[in-house]
């Protein structure tokens, strides 16, 4: 598991489609918010695909598929509370026919 509190911790990412997608994300938050540090609003967290019991569906304010290139991710968004909340995303396989 990777969790990013800040904008350099994101380097941990190593999909690199993902890892755009989520500073893209972050930086527009943090202007959105009026925010210099990340961790004021959220954090993002990468679980890896034998992580997926990590992943708290119940607890997710909503559940996505996305879609980044060739790579699919479960991303959920779970509200800690009122200012704070974490994006989280689990790599998983999808099966074409």
């Amino acid at each position: 598991m990777i969790k990013a509190t800040n904008l350099q911790e994101m380097s941990c990412i190593t999909n690199a489609d993902l890892r755009m997608h989520i500073q893209e994300k972050a930086e527009a938050m943090m202007q959105e918010y009026q925010v210099e540090n990340l961790d004021d609003i959220g954090c993002f967290i990468v679980l890896e695909p034998e992580e997926f019991t990590d992943f708290p569906i119940g607890e997710m304010e909503f559940v996505e598929m996305l879609s980044l290139k060739e790579n699919v991710f479960l991303h959920g968004v779970r509200i800690i509370d009122e200012s704070y909340g974490e994006d989280i995303y689990l790599p998983v396989e999808v099966v074409r026919c």
